[in-house]
């Protein structure tokens, strides 16, 4: 049996790969509307420079938690030894979250606020 510990682990993990993917899923359908809807009603074009990093970063450290294809081929890629797994999945989780802010400040730069 699984301590609550590592219950909550697991959700934050599973919320850390998912939030990435559903945030892309969303811009991707506002994508659309910007490309095929009114041009009173659409909004501003979605950025997606934060997100796709974030996905990158965060489908790296998916490698060690899910055990479906292309994620295990990716493991069994990885040359990161096995005792330091943990280490990396990590330093990907923290590399996708500045990754996101990162594409936010550049863009918040470029348009001058």
């Amino acid at each position: 049996m699984m301590s609550i510990y590592g219950f909550l682990a697991l959700g934050a993990l599973a919320l850390a790969i998912c939030v990435p993917f559903a945030a892309t899923a969303i811009q991707l359908i506002r994508l659309l509307w910007f490309i095929t809807g009114d041009k009173e009603t659409r909004g501003a074009r979605p950025r997606f420079t934060g997100l796709v990093l974030a996905m990158f970063f965060s489908s790296l450290a998916a490698t060690e938690l899910l055990s479906v294809e292309p994620f295990l081929t990716l493991s069994h890629l990885n040359p990161v030894p096995q005792q330091h797994r943990v280490e990396f999945m990590i330093a990907m989780l923290a590399l996708a979250l500045a990754g996101w802010i990162w594409g936010g400040a550049i863009w918040n730069r470029r348009s001058g606020g």
